[in-house]
């Protein structure tokens, strides 16, 4: 269900927000993509950090996570 999709997505961001302020730096963006299993270069993951980053202030808000994820 997407709720619980929601729930879990939401936990798993609030597990990689190392400083807990509601936002992803870079750095927790990179843990977030290898906690996924993700293999992606430094300049991959830069890419897609701002490509998710929509409001371009360096950081990822859930909001912009969700909607990026749910668009794929």
């Amino acid at each position: 269900p997407p709720d619980e999709r929601r729930t879990e997505l939401q936990e798993d961001f609030e597990y990689f927000d190392g400083n807990q302020d509601g936002l992803l730096e870079f750095p927790e963006f990179v843990e977030f993509l290898d906690g996924l299993g993700a293999d992606m270069t430094n300049e991959e993951c830069r890419i897609g950090f701002e490509d998710i980053d929509s409001n371009r202030d360096g950081l990822i808000q859930f909001g912009e996570f969700f909607a990026w994820w749910t668009s794929r």
